[in-house]
């Protein structure tokens, strides 16, 4: 995807947002079935990430930073889907550090690495995990348990949806320990749909890896950041929704590993 697409479809956003109105008590029911549904499903991402950051082969930085994300798990076997940006965010951070250098200048570089990976399920255990596939092209991570879960685990099951302009969805997410990790539903609204040069909607607001689904309980795709072509001025970029088909077709890849 281009940085003019990346323009464009942000400042489409910040015009369109809050021009939904008000939701009817059908849709905030709606909203709360979803919620006693899927929520068991939405798993946090626990671990720690290690970043360091070069300039023309010189370490300018290394830190450790905790990781902490959210992910859907897809499958009774545990496999889980998450925004890759989240977890393994170097070439963000290597585009955003690089923005503005003169031509010349000693290339910035950033490598990652995630440890210690697991999820925190919606009983308060925690589950070791693994990657098992990357996709940056979709900003897609896919991580299974280590060890396979003693009893099948919550997923989110069921037909897909679609969307168009203006409808309303619905984005669940997990809040982290400062809300003693419940779960959460928020209303956002579809600003348009990009076919070119693959399907997404571009929303209003939404956590990054968290599901989307349509009044209706169907599963419409997962948060996730828009992409460009060097990854420059995509941090303050809108987020998006890759469709629930493309996802589960990546997910067909990272199931035989």
């Amino acid at each position: 995807m281009h940085r003019r697409i990346a323009a464009v479809v942000f400042a489409c956003a910040i015009a369109c947002a809050g021009q939904s109105s008000a939701q009817t008590s059908e849709e905030r029911a709606a909203a709360r079935a979803l919620i006693a549904k899927h929520g068991d499903a939405i798993v946090t991402v626990l671990g720690s990430g290690k970043i360091r950051i070069t300039q023309g082969g010189r370490e300018m930085q290394n830190r450790d930073e905790r990781i902490r994300a959210i992910a859907t798990v897809l499958d009774p076997s545990g496999l889980a889907v998450m925004a890759l940006s989240v977890l393994d965010p170097g070439d963000l951070m290597a585009g955003t550090l690089s923005r503005g250098r003169p031509v010349g200048a000693p290339q910035v570089s950033v490598s990652t690495e995630a440890t210690d990976l697991r999820f925190r399920m919606a009983d308060g255990k925690e589950i070791p995990v693994r990657v098992v596939l990357r996709d940056k092209d979709l900003d897609l991570a896919f991580l299974r348990p280590v060890d396979p879960p003693a009893t099948p685990m919550a997923q989110v099951a069921g037909a897909s949806g679609k969307a168009a302009a203006i409808d309303l969805l619905v984005v669940l997410t997990r809040l982290f320990e400062v809300a003693n990790w419940q779960v959460s539903a928020s209303f956002a609204s579809v600003v348009a749909v990009v076919e070119k040069p693959r399907t997404f909607y571009l929303l209003t607001s939404g956590a990054f890896g968290a599901p989307v689904f349509d009044p209706q309980g169907r599963f419409v795709g997962i948060v996730v950041r828009l992409r460009s072509d060097d990854d420059q001025g995509t941090a303050g970029a809108p987020p998006i929704v890759l469709p629930a088909d493309d996802v589960r077709e990546v997910a067909k890849q990272a199931s035989g590993k």
